[in-house]
């Protein structure tokens, strides 16, 4: 697969991902979201001061541009990661999860028994299930869906 490739479907992802804190500890890609927002408010003035800092230090042009380059590829490495996961077959013990959610889901009457997916499941479309089971699981008992 192409960076090309990886990079849009980061980005996918990213708009996919819930944002419940309560699940960081258990997928890093929800502090890599976190850290990739953060780089884009904060990367832009740093990486002028940081300009403007090698420029009154004396500093070569090159370790200037190169710094920069560094810097700026910081984000881009994190969404082609984020890419990269969302194409990633899930584990074992996250399908137990997801099937689980699903079974939920079915039970609800929410999605269809003929929308069931039981081959190459990865980890966008556990992230898809997670989200429709937040909009529509919520309210009822079964919120706590994730810790079965």
């Amino acid at each position: 697969m192409n960076l090309l490739k990886l990079f849009k479907i980061g980005r996918k992802y990213i708009s996919i991902c819930p944002t419940q804190l309560t699940l960081a500890s258990t997928f890093p890609e929800i502090k890599i979201i976190n850290y990739i927002k953060s780089a884009s408010k904060y990367l832009p003035p740093f990486i002028v001061a940081l300009i403007v800092w090698q420029y009154y230090m004396n500093i070569e042009l090159a370790i200037t541009i190169l710094t920069t380059i560094f810097a700026l590829s910081l984000p881009l490495q994190g969404i082609i990661w984020l890419g990269k996961r969302a194409t990633s077959p899930l584990p074992l013990s996250l399908l137990d999860h997801y099937n689980h959610i699903q079974k939920c889901l079915i039970a609800k009457q929410i999605i269809g028994a003929k929308a069931i997916k039981t081959v190459n499941i990865n980890f966008m479309d556990f992230m898809q299930l997670m989200n429709l089971a937040n909009r529509h699981l919520s309210e009822d008992s079964d919120s706590n869906y994730f810790t079965h």
